[in-house]
């Protein structure tokens, strides 16, 4: 589970990238969409990686870990699912030009799979399994 706890991050440096992050949670071939922009250092010390995808606009906020992260006003950030983070930077990338080709794809599927369900994915079927479990023991 991830803590709501908001962290204030100040930017580190932008003149070396770290692609590993990246590379780790989509791969190299999805990668090549992306620019690094900027790294930054958050209040508890824990640095991320700014990769900003050159169709959506969208960002990736990743910590050499593999955690992701949100981008809150006011320069804070917040961590979230790894899964929700592939969703919201991909989000409407096949209505944009340039679109993703079936290479592309099959990467983002790939990458997809390899995050596991995500967060709201996951809310939903331990519901369904409540409301499973309530009737079973009602009946």
């Amino acid at each position: 589970m991830f803590s709501d706890q908001y962290l204030a991050g100040e930017l580190h440096q932008y003149d070396a990238p770290d692609w590993q992050p990246l590379y780790d949670l989509i791969g190299v071939h999805l990668a090549d969409w992306f620019m690094w922009m900027h790294e930054v250092e958050l209040e508890n010390g824990l640095h991320l990686h700014a990769y900003k995808h050159i169709t959506t606009r969208r960002y990736f906020h990743l910590a050499a870990d593999g955690a992701a992260f949100i981008y809150l006003s006011g320069g804070s950030y917040r961590e979230i699912d790894r899964r929700d983070a592939i969703d919201a930077v991909f989000e409407e990338w096949a209505e944009l030009t340039p679109p993703p080709d079936d290479a592309d794809r099959a990467a983002l599927r790939k990458a997809c799979r390899a995050a596991g369900p995500s967060a709201n994915t996951r809310r939903r079927k331990e519901r369904a399994q409540g409301r499973r479990s309530e009737a079973d023991a009602a009946a």
